[in-house]
């Protein structure tokens, strides 16, 4: 009998695998670009996309590129990665051994918007899940809505003559909020640690809208582009002419967190499943056992508990007993 702990990062030890160790290791799956997930590790299994996308101080010294839904043997285990729908390249990690199943989300969304499929989760035996939002208070709107009421918002700041600032996380997010909001028309300026994210995007293919370096444009920006920064870009930001911010995240639901990085106002268009949809991702995989993992892992533990889900955080000093 095999186990799966937590040692800063989840671990299939008999596998001499790692799913997004926070420490750099031999062999590690990396699932998404994320500062937050990605290490300079020794070997790496990611899909290309997510290669791309990182900086070369995060890039492992070796990599296997791995194309989403291709198995690919990893000592007596077979590890395939399936579509996590949170940014481009990021991926779910599925182990399968001896008939037995463990799926690893990493961070993943369910509802995507723009009428793109939904994410699809497969049955397991064993599910570790993201918990970035695992309180009821994030409960998100219909992101299609929400794109809407954003796009609404920033025709009229510009409408009058005032920069409408996005703060969102420069390395995915900027680009699907780009991607969200091209139906409407709008040209952008993107803050200059949003730009190397964006030549990416569109190296692995996908098209952006059209769009400048904000360094390049200060003088003019006004002249009916909408500016997208991370929320840490306040110096650009600072030399526009009149402009309000908006945060542009999950976090919008938390009054006193989108007041704290300066925003004038939020809009809760997140990549990440919100409480609810954490809940039908367990019910989808049907798993008979949950661990949960960063965020508030606790917490959704606990709620998942409430409803008859065995469910506990992996970040203690339980290991769950697992034939894979």
């Amino acid at each position: 009998m095999n186990h799966v702990v937590w040692d800063r990062g989840v671990s299939v030890p008999a596998h001499g695998l790692w799913l997004d160790p926070h420490t750099i290791r031999d062999h590690a799956v990396v699932t998404h670009a994320h500062a937050d997930h990605a290490r300079r590790h020794r070997h790496a299994v990611m899909t290309g996309a997510t290669l791309g996308l990182l900086p070369e101080n995060r890039r492992p010294r070796a990599a296997t590129e791995l194309a989403l839904g291709t198995p690919h043997s990893i000592g007596f285990a077979t590890l395939t990665l399936l579509d996590a729908g949170h940014m481009l390249g990021s991926a779910m990690a599925l182990v399968e051994h001896a008939g037995h199943r463990l799926l690893y989300t990493g961070d993943l969304k369910l509802r995507r918007g723009r009428s793109q499929p939904r994410t699809q989760v497969p049955a397991v035996d064993v599910l570790v899940i993201e918990s970035t939002y695992g309180l009821p208070g994030f409960r998100f709107p219909d992101p299609d809505w929400v794109v809407e009421e954003l796009a609404v918002w920033c025709a009229k700041l510009l409408a009058a003559k005032v920069v409408p600032v996005l703060l969102a996380h420069a390395a995915g997010k900027a680009q699907e909020v780009m991607l969200a909001l091209e139906p409407y028309g709008f040209s952008f300026a993107l803050e200059e640690r949003c730009v190397p994210f964006a030549h990416a995007y569109e190296a692995a293919g996908v098209r952006l809208p059209e769009w400048v370096e904000l360094a390049d444009a200060v003088d003019g920006v006004a002249d009916g582009r909408v500016v997208i920064a991370p929320p840490a870009g306040k110096q650009a930001i600072r030399r526009l002419p009149r402009h309000r911010t908006a945060l542009v995240s999950g976090w919008a639901q938390d009054r006193t967190f989108w007041r704290k990085v300066g925003a004038d106002c939020a809009f809760p268009y997140s990549d990440h499943c919100d409480f609810d949809e954490l809940f039908e991702v367990v019910q989808l995989s049907g798993a008979r056992q949950v661990y949960t993992v960063h965020g508030f892992a606790p917490e959704l533990a606990r709620h998942l508990r409430r409803r008859g889900v065995r469910a506990w955080p992996l970040a203690s000093d339980e290991q769950l007993q697992l034939a894979i």
